[in-house]
């Protein structure tokens, strides 16, 4: 009898290790009838209103998602929201909640190059996607993170695109370059742009940083008109961008100015006539232009009554992410695994959302955004207008 019941406890084992219950098979925040996502906002930190914004978003594509598409595979989308004010170190805490406590499938949406750049290690450590939307330096793509892909402009490709488009568009006769940046990751980014633009071009930029949250620019300013800049590239956001320009407009000091991606936003035109005929640099469509990607957030967001959204010129920038990383869940099949995820982003090319450049990833590639437009703001009716075609920075990444 005893030799039977060994017998039968071999038999069990190595029914065991040929099919493992179904529970050690399972992917990390996926079950039969779900997929738990989680991502970190800034909702109550200088950029709660980006924060609060994605936020909306998210909840207009779980929408999508769930009630019209009736889940991705059988499965519907859950997401944790999570508060990190923006805030690097805030950011580790959160991120370790999402993984380790809501034990997240993956992260989406996220934004900030300080937050995602203090989480770099952890995502290649504990192998968890990571689909962001706005973190603009280099360091999110260059070298490659096998599990962080980045959809936005880059701050450096901002500061040679600032620089080209002074340079061989508007050809100015009188020139001193400038750049007023964030001093952070992104701002650094910003000026590590202007660097190497102004070595091609043989120009002398004047550098003017700032902490983040800083409300008084009236140094940076009197620094700039001292230092007689005629044209200044800025990187921070809309509500920064606004302020400068009235400091600058107490002391009479008007230099030609080419906004950062974020400046394409309603509050730029806080600063009211003095936002006007100033360039912003973008990588989407504008609502005025009609395109069918627009067409197609008008009606989806309208439908369940969060036309409110439509109104910032950012909106296709943030769900753009959102649409591709739906379309990978839909390739991936219903195995889905973290690592096929990471597969299938890398095979994504040339996705159209109809109103972009082109979006691709590849091996190497985990920078989906590679062209970009020059667009002038109207300040009468508050919206901005593109002047040139989609184009690559003259110092393309890879050759710099």
């Amino acid at each position: 009898m005893l030799n039977t019941f060994r017998k039968l406890g071999l038999a069990l084992t190595c029914a065991l290790l040929i099919f493992p219950l179904g529970s050690a098979q399972a992917e990390v925040g996926v079950t039969d009838d779900k997929i738990v996502l989680g991502t970190f906002q800034d909702l109550s930190g200088p950029a709660a209103y980006i924060g609060k914004f994605v936020t909306g978003i998210i909840k207009v594509w779980t929408h999508m998602v769930n009630e019209e598409m009736g889940g991705i595979h059988g499965r519907k989308i859950e997401v944790v929201i999570e508060d990190n004010k923006y805030d690097p170190v805030l950011t580790k805490t959160v991120y370790n909640k999402l993984v380790n406590q809501d034990k997240v499938f993956a992260l989406i949406a996220t934004y900030g190059s300080s937050p995602l750049t203090a989480i770099k290690g952890e995502l290649e450590k504990d192998k968890v996607p990571i689909i962001s939307t706005a973190a603009s330096t280099q360091s999110m793509f260059d070298p490659p993170n096998r599990y962080l892909f980045w959809y936005t402009s880059s701050a450096q490709d901002e500061g040679i695109l600032a620089t080209d488009f002074i340079m061989n568009t508007l050809k100015p006769e009188k020139l001193k370059l400038g750049i007023l940046y964030q001093d952070d990751e992104w701002g650094k980014d910003g000026r590590k742009g202007i660097e190497l633009a102004a070595k091609k071009y043989n120009l002398k930029p004047v550098y003017s940083p700032f902490k983040r949250g800083t409300k008084n620019l009236s140094a940076q300013v009197l620094k700039l008109k001292a230092k007689r800049v005629t044209h200044l590239y800025v990187s921070s956001y809309a509500t920064t961008y606004a302020s400068f320009l009235k400091e600058a407009n107490k002391i009479g000091y008007n230099p030609v100015i080419i906004g950062g991606y974020v400046t394409v936003d309603p509050r730029s035109f806080i600063a009211g006539e003095l936002a006007d005929g100033h360039y912003h640099i973008f990588n989407h469509a504008v609502r005025n232009e009609g395109v069918p990607g627009w067409k197609e957030l008008e009606k989806r967001f309208t439908a369940i009554g969060a036309e409110a959204l439509l109104n910032s010129p950012l909106l296709p920038m943030l769900w753009t992410p959102l649409a591709h990383f739906t379309q990978v869940l839909q390739n991936v099949g219903p195995d889905l695994t973290r690592e096929k995820v990471i597969d299938a982003m890398e095979a994504l090319q040339d996705f159209d959302t109809g109103g972009t450049g082109p979006i691709r990833y590849g091996k190497n590639m985990r920078k989906g955004t590679h062209y970009y437009r020059i667009f002038t703001a109207d300040a009468a009716n508050k919206q901005f207008t593109p002047i040139t075609d989609w184009h690559e920075p003259s110092l393309v990444w890879g050759k710099r």
